[in-house]
C-alpha cells in the first residue's frame, strides 16, 4: 500500500468528527506536516495548521538545558495550556481561528490537562493514565491473567523495609513521588546488586516504591493500537538498556526488531493484551508494554499509554499514520486501516538501516562528531570511507544528547546489540569524554520464549 493511500484510508474514518471543521494538529516533527494535510484533506476538513515542536513552536517553549522525559512532556504541557489565556500560543492559533471552534488535534505523548475552550479530537479517559504508575499496574496484570515477577510495594522513606530486604539478590526499584505524574523513559529506576545493597535514604522526599528481583532475560517492548473493534500489534522491540553500577542506574538508549523467529507469540501476545485493556478500561489508543522475556515467558513491568515511542525514528508517513490512527481509535470511530498501518509498519521496524543510540550528557559538552568502524569487537576511529558508523554530541529537545549510529549490516554476528550498546558507550567515553562511566549489559537468559496469557479475560 502507497503511504498516501493509507492516510487517506485513516483521514476517511476521521471524517465524521472533522468534515467542514478547521483542524489545528500539534505535534512533534515538522516534517510531518505535509502529511497531516494531506491525511486532513481526506478527512474533508475546512482548513488546517499544523504545529510542531520542533519547528514553529521551538521558540516559545523556555530553554532549560537537559530534561528528563518527564520534564520536557511538562514543558509541552505547560506551554498548550497558554492556549487558555492571552499568550503568544493562543495569538497564532486565534490568527487562524478566530471563532476559536476549530478541533485539536494533539498527539502522543501530549494529554495536556488544560487546553483552552477549543474541542479536541480524542481525548483520554483519566483512568487509563493511573496504570502507568509501577505501584499500581501489577494489580492490571493480574486482573487480566498475565503471569507477571514477584513484587512488593511500600512507602519511602521507611524504617519497615529495613527489616524486609531481600538478602543475596539482584533487584530493581521503581520509585514513584508523591503528587507526581508517573516517571518516562526508565527514569525514578534502580537496581542493586547482592554485593553492593542500596541504600536507603531519610533526607527523600515521600515516594511509592515497587521491589522486584532483577530478572534474566531480553528486555522488550510489545506495542501496538486499541482499535474499536481489533488491536494492531507492531513488531516487538528489544530495549537496549545498559545499567551502571556506580549509581544503580539504567540508561535507556533504544531499541532494536527482536529476532523475527521470536516476534509470532509475542504478536499474538500484544493483541491479547490490547483486547483485555479494551474489556477492562474501555481503553483505545497507542500503548506498550515494557518487560522482560525470560526463559519461562515474557514477565511485564510496565504500560504506557501512548503510541510508542519507536515511531519518533520512523518515516513522517508512517509516524503521521500511527498517530492518526490512535487519534480516531481514542474518538471511538471504527474504519482506521489496521491491516495497512500493521503491515508498513512490520517493514520498517524490522528493517531498520542503523542501530540508534541517544543518552543526554553533561550540557557542557560541545557537538562533535567521530567516525568510527568495527575492529573484531571493538570500535575504532576511521576515515570516512571506512566508517560504519558515527558517534556524535547534538542538540535535541532534552538538551546535549550523544547520539550514536551504527550500521546493522556491519554489526559483527557474535555480539549481541546489548553489547553492541555498552561497547559503543565505552568508546564515546573514550573519544569525547562524555563521562558515562562503566555500563554492563542487562542480566542475559538463553532459551528466552515468549508466553501466552493465562487464564480467561
Amino acid at each position: 500500500m502507497r503511504d498516501e493511500d493509507l492516510l487517506e484510508a485513516i483521514g476517511r474514518a476521521m471524517r465524521p468528527k472533522v468534515a467542514g471543521k478547521k483542524t489545528v494538529v500539534f505535534c512533534s516533527h515538522g516534517a510531518d506536516a505535509l502529511h497531516w494535510r494531506h491525511l486532513l484533506a481526506a478527512a474533508q476538513t475546512d482548513d488546517v495548521l499544523v504545529l510542531a515542536f520542533d519547528d514553529s513552536l521551538a521558540a516559545l517553549l523556555s530553554p532549560s538545558g537537559n530534561r528528563t522525559a518527564a520534564q520536557l512532556l511538562a514543558d509541552r504541557h505547560a506551554l498548550l495550556a497558554t492556549l487558555a489565556t492571552d499568550s503568544p500560543l493562543s495569538t497564532l492559533v486565534d490568527q487562524f481561528d478566530p471563532d476559536r471552534q476549530a478541533i485539536l488535534l494533539i498527539t502522543d505523548p501530549l494529554n495536556p490537562p488544560v487546553t483552552g475552550g477549543r474541542p479536541r479530537l480524542g481525548g483520554k479517559h483519566p483512568s487509563w493514565s493511573f496504570f502507568e504508575h509501577k505501584s499500581v499496574v501489577d494489580v492490571l496484570w493480574d486482573s487480566i491473567g498475565l503471569a507477571r515477577a514477584e513484587s512488593a510495594v511500600y512507602d519511602e522513606p521507611t524504617m519497615l523495609w529495613r527489616e524486609l530486604s531481600p538478602r543475596g539478590s539482584d533487584v530493581v526499584y521503581a520509585a514513584q513521588q508523591h503528587g507526581e505524574e508517573p516517571s518516562a523513559g526508565g527514569e525514578n529506576i534502580r537496581w542493586s546488586s547482592a554485593d553492593s545493597p542500596r541504600r536507603g535514604d531519610d533526607t527523600v522526599r515521600r515516594r511509592r516504591v515497587r521491589v522486584m528481583p532483577m530478572l534474566a532475560g531480553a528486555p522488550c517492548r510489545l506495542h501496538g493500537v486499541v482499535l474499536v473493534g481489533s488491536t494492531m500489534a507492531f513488531t516487538p522491540l528489544e530495549i537496549l538498556v545498559p545499567r551502571r553500577p556506580a549509581d544503580g542506574a539504567f540508561l535507556c538508549a533504544g531499541t532494536a526488531p527482536m529476532p523475527e523467529l521470536e516476534q509470532p507469540p509475542l504478536l499474538e501476545l500484544t493483541r491479547s493484551i490490547g483486547e483485555a485493556l479494551r474489556d477492562r478500561l474501555d481503553y483505545r489508543g497507542g500503548f506498550s508494554v515494557d518487560g522482560i522475556l525470560t526463559r519461562d515467558g515474557f514477565r511485564p513491568t510496565d504500560l504506557n499509554t501512548r503510541v510508542t515511542s519507536a515511531f519518533e525514528s520512523a518515516p513522517p508517513p508512517l509516524r503521521v499514520a500511527a498517530h492518526a490512527s490512535a487519534l480516531v481509535a481514542q474518538a471511538g470511530l471504527p474504519g482506521a486501516d489496521a491491516v495497512g498501518l500493521e503491515k508498513q509498519s512490520h517493514h520498517v521496524l524490522n528493517n531498520p538501516a542503523d542501530l540508534t543510540l541517544l543518552a543526554v550528557v553533561d550540557g557542557h559538552a560541545t557537538a562533535a562528531m567521530r567516525r568510527v568502524r568495527w575492529n573484531g569487537s571493538t570500535l575504532v576511529p576511521c576515515a570516512v570511507e571506512e566508517a560504519h558508523g558515527t558517534i556524535g554530541i547534538i542538540a535535541a529537545p532534552r538538551g546535549t544528547v550523544l547520539r550514536i549510529r551504527l550500521r546493522r549490516q556491519h554489526l559483527p554476528a557474535d555480539i549481541s546489540p546489548q553489547e553492541a550498546a555498552v561497547l559503543a558507550f565505552r568508546v564515546a567515553d573514550e573519544l569525547l569524554g562524555v563521562g558515562l562511566g562503566d555500563l554492563q549489559p542487562p542480566p542475559s537468559a538463553r532459551s528466552a520464549t515468549p508466553t501466552q496469557r493465562s487464564g480467561t479475560r
